[in-house]
C-alpha cells in the first residue's frame, strides 16, 4: 500500500512488466472475450417467443430491498465502527399504478400516494472495536443485537409468535441435512458459538428466556443457526457479516409475510396469495453460511403451492431482478442479436460454456447450494433486457440429475407469462434494467454514499460521545 505522500519511483512498474515469471503467468491465462457474431447468433437462436399471461395479474405488489453501511465514529479511529442495515418493504397497488399511464400528465401527488404504503426496518450492529450491552467481544455483541431485532420485529407486537425469529423457526423445521428438531418451536444449532466449546447439535427454543449451551453454559441464541457470527471479527471491518445479514433478512421478510397470511387466514389464504407478487432486488438466493435457508424456502413454497393448485390457483409469485452479474453482462454483449419479445431459460451447459467461461462441469449443478430460483433472460417488446429469477419447479434438489433437467424446462414454469406481463407493466427508465417496484424500494432503503453515509457517521459519533 503506497504512503499518503507517495514519493515512490513512478517507474517501478517496469520491473513487474519485464519480469519473466509474470510474462509466463500471463501467457498461460485464458479469459473471456467478447462473443463473436457466430456465437451471438447461436445463443440468440435458443430464445423463443415470450408466452402470454394465462392468469389474472395480481394487484398487490410487495417490493423488498436492503442496504448496509459501516459508520466510523472518528476519522482518527478508522476501525472503530458501527454497522447499519436498512430493509425496505413497499406495497404497490398495480391498478393504481396502471391508471397513471392513462393520464396525459402524471400527477405527482398520485405518485406519492402510490408509494405511501412503505415501511423500512433499520438494524444497528456493533462492529469492529465496539461491544454492546456488557458483552466482552464484538462477535457476542453482534449475536445479541441480531437475535434481539429478529425477536422484536413482529406483525402483532403483543404476540411473539408473529416475529421474524418465529419465521426462522418455521423455515428451520424444513431443514433436512442436520439432526431434526423434535417440535416446530425448536431448532438445532450445528455447534456452540463459543470457540472454546466443541458442543454440537444443540437444541434451542422459540422463547423469550435466555438460553445456554448445556456443555459450556455460554449464552446461545436461535438466530445463531444463521451462522453469520462466524463472519464477525473483533478488530477489522465486518462488512461481510452485514452483507450476509442483509441478504438473508430480505428473503426472511418475504417468507414472513407469506407465513402471516397463511396463519392468519388458514381457510382463505389461497385467495390472498394469488393476488400478490413479491419483487426482490437481486437473485432468489442466499449466500454464505446462511445458505441452508434457501432449501427450506423452496420446500415451504412447494408445500403451499400444492394447496394453491388444489384450489385452482397459480403458484405463489416471487421475482428476483438481477440488474448485474455475469449472466446480465454476457447477454448485454449480444443484446442487439436478440429478438424483441423473446425469452430464454438458461441451462447449465450454456452457462458453463459461455457465461462462466469454460468452467468444467462439477458434481453439482448451478444453484444447488444457494439458489431457489431459475435464471431467465427476457427481451421485452420495447427492447429492454431483463435477467430475473423465479422459483424452481421442484421441492428438493436431492437428485442432482433430475434437478438440472427439470429446472431448465421452460414448460415447467406455468406462471412465466404472468411474470413477463408484470415486467412489461412496471419497466421504467430510472436506470438500466429497472422496474418500478424495485426502483421505489431502493429509493426508500439505499444508503447513499453522499450525503447518507456522512449523516450516519455524524449520528454515530454524536450518540457515542453522549
Amino acid at each position: 500500500m503506497p504512503f499518503t505522500s507517495d514519493l515512490t519511483d513512478r517507474t517501478t512498474h517496469v520491473d513487474i512488466v519485464n519480469n519473466p515469471d509474470i510474462q509466463h503467468f500471463l501467457s498461460n491465462c485464458k479469459y473471456m472475450i467478447e462473443p463473436t457474431g457466430e456465437e451471438a447468433t447461436q445463443i440468440a437462436s435458443l430464445f423463443s417467443g415470450a408466452p402470454s399471461c394465462k392468469h389474472l395479474l395480481p394487484n398487490n405488489i410487495i417490493a423488498i430491498d436492503g442496504g448496509n453501511y459501516e459508520a466510523s465514529i472518528d476519522e482518527n479511529l478508522p476501525f472503530t465502527r458501527l454497522g447499519y442495515v436498512k430493509v425496505g418493504n413497499i406495497l404497490i397497488k398495480r391498478n393504481s399504478f396502471t391508471e397513471l399511464g392513462s393520464e396525459r400528465f402524471i400527477d405527482p401527488f398520485k405518485v406519492a400516494q402510490i408509494t405511501k404504503n412503505n415501511a423500512a426496518t433499520v438494524f444497528a450492529f456493533p462492529s469492529s472495536n465496539m461491544v454492546y450491552k456488557g458483552q466482552t467481544t464484538v462477535r457476542d455483541s453482534f449475536r445479541l443485537a441480531m437475535d434481539g431485532y429478529l425477536y422484536k420485529y413482529r406483525t402483532n407486537p403483543a404476540d411473539s409468535k408473529t416475529s421474524l425469529r418465529s419465521t426462522l423457526f418455521k423455515l428451520a423445521s424444513y431443514r433436512s441435512n442436520i439432526k431434526q428438531a423434535s417440535a416446530a418451536a425448536e431448532l438445532i444449532l450445528h455447534k456452540c458459538p463459543n470457540p472454546e466449546c466443541n458442543a454440537e447439535d444443540i437444541p434451542v427454543w422459540d422463547i423469550a428466556e435466555s438460553q445456554q449451551c448445556p456443555t459450556c453454559h455460554h449464552t446461545i441464541y436461535p438466530s445463531d443457526c444463521l451462522r453469520i457470527w462466524e463472519e464477525v471479527d473483533d478488530n477489522s471491518s465486518n462488512q461481510t457479516a452485514l452483507t450476509r445479514f442483509t441478504n438473508v433478512v430480505e428473503h426472511l421478510f418475504a417468507m414472513h409475510y407469506i407465513r402471516m397470511v397463511v396463519e392468519n387466514s388458514p381457510n382463505s389464504f389461497v385467495d390472498t396469495l394469488s393476488n400478490l407478487c413479491f419483487f426482490m432486488d437481486g437473485p432468489l438466493a442466499i449466500f454464505g453460511n446462511s445458505a441452508w435457508v434457501h432449501a427450506s424456502i423452496l420446500k415451504y413454497l412447494a408445500e403451499l403451492n400444492k394447496t394453491m393448485r388444489a384450489h385452482g390457483k397459480s403458484d405463489i409469485l416471487i421475482l428476483g431482478l438481477c440488474k448485474s452479474g455475469a449472466v446480465y453482462d454476457y447477454f448485454k454483449l449480444i443484446d442487439t442479436d436478440l429478438s424483441e419479445n423473446s425469452i430464454y431459460c438458461l441451462t447449465d451447459k450454456i452457462r458453463e460454456r459461455y457465461v462462466n467461461f469454460n468452467r468444467t462441469s462439477s458434481e453439482t449443478t448451478f444453484g444447488n447450494e444457494t439458489y431457489y430460483g431459475q435464471d431467465f433472460i427476457y427481451k421485452t417488446a420495447s427492447g429492454r433486457l431483463f435477467v430475473f429469477n423465479i422459483p424452481y419447479p421442484v421441492a428438493t434438489k436431492s437428485s442432482t440429475t433430475n434437478f438440472e433437467l427439470e429446472k431448465s424446462k421452460i414448460e415447467n414454469y406455468a406462471n412465466l407469462g404472468t411474470y413477463l406481463s408484470l415486467l412489461n407493466d412496471f419497466e421504467c427508465d430510472l436506470y438500466e434494467s429497472a422496474v418500478v417496484p424495485v426502483a421505489l424500494a431502493k429509493r426508500h432503503t439505499a444508503i447513499s454514499l453522499n450525503p447518507g453515509s456522512k449523516v450516519l457517521d455524524l449520528l454515530t459519533k454524536a450518540n457515542l460521545q453522549k
